[in-house]
């Protein structure tokens, strides 16, 4: 489920994300870039959390996602680096 909504959320953010998510893209593509900031609002819909939530359901999510999407597992730099920036953004 956190996964679609991840990918609901790109599809509204860049149209061109899918482009970008291939397990063997350039691995400095992982990082975001600066423009566009993520909101707080945005970063919990990326993690499948609603708004509010602790530290504990942060980083709980944040694993749980980060076990699916990893590049290391096949998964995509991009979608990584999102999620990343997301926990980064909610827990500082």
């Amino acid at each position: 489920e956190s996964a679609s909504l991840l990918e609901a959320y790109l599809d509204r953010r860049s149209a061109f994300w899918r482009e970008h998510a291939h397990p063997d893209a350039d691995p400095g593509q992982g990082r975001a870039s600066g423009s566009g900031a993520m909101t707080k609002e945005e970063a919990y819909q990326v993690l499948g959390l609603a708004a509010g939530a602790g530290p504990d359901q942060i980083r709980e999510a944040h694993r749980r996602l980060m076990k699916r999407i990893h590049p290391d597992n096949g998964g995509s730099t991009f979608l990584a680096a999102k999620i990343n920036q997301a926990k980064d953004i909610l827990i500082d």
